[in-house]
């Protein structure tokens, strides 16, 4: 196996981590969403994003993906969002 085939193979077994870790955060967005419904609350929260996104620019190591990171960490709050909002025109 070639250094890029190696390469790619760790990408593989993170991208199998992230997937796995995906699911969890997922399932916990799905009990946040039948909270909301249930007590009619909406499905954004600024402030909680804010410092959401706050807090991985303190947290990452490398600065260097400071940007990426934030891009990443606002992409799966999108895609949070929009499972929400499926979740509750179901329940209508």
């Amino acid at each position: 196996m070639n250094e890029l085939e190696n390469l790619r193979c760790r990408i593989d077994a993170i991208d199998k981590e992230l997937i796995a870790v995906f699911e969890k955060r997922m399932a916990t967005v799905h009990d946040i969403a039948k909270y909301k419904i249930a007590n009619n609350l909406p499905i954004l929260n600024q402030g909680r994003e804010e410092a959401i996104i706050s807090k991985v620019s303190e947290s990452i190591k490398n600065k260097e993906y400071t940007d990426s990171a934030i891009d990443f960490i606002k992409d799966i709050m999108k895609i949070s969002k929009k499972y929400q909002e499926k979740l509750i025109l179901e329940q209508k």
